[in-house]
């Protein structure tokens, strides 16, 4: 059975200092992380992804502002998701279609299962 995306909560630690979340790999996310990237300065109603991979697997987590996720797998089943709390993560699988729009100078943080690899991308819609 393919896997499909999911929503993580993470631990999150509260006090008069403001906000500590944390997650482990392997125990938080069901991968190993081989890359971590971020987005940021994205211009407000901006999308960015429009692609999907072959194999890797993702974890991405808003830590600024807002984003919607919009994916679509190759069954044409559309999930849509709202991330703006620093403490949840969506976890994408590999051979879904996403997008995202940033609003309210978001912030967005990434965990891969694997290093960068063009060959794994698929960016043609029509190939997916």
């Amino acid at each position: 059975m393919a896997k499909r995306p999911e929503l993580y909560t993470f631990t999150q630690i509260s006090d008069s200092r403001g906000d500590l979340s944390f997650l482990e790999e392997l125990k938080d996310v069901p991968f190993e992380v081989k890359r971590v990237y971020w987005l940021n300065d994205v211009p407000e109603q901006q999308v960015r992804g429009g692609h999907a991979h072959k194999t890797g697997e993702q974890v991405i987590i808003c830590l600024q502002g807002t984003v919607e996720v919009v994916l679509e797998s190759q069954t044409n089943e559309r999930l849509s998701y709202t991330l703006s709390q620093p403490n949840t993560g969506l976890y994408i699988p590999p051979l879904w279609w996403g997008k995202m729009l940033f609003k309210g100078k978001a912030m967005l943080l990434g965990l891969a299962s694997d290093e960068f690899s063009e060959d794994d991308y698929i960016r043609n819609r029509e190939d997916f």
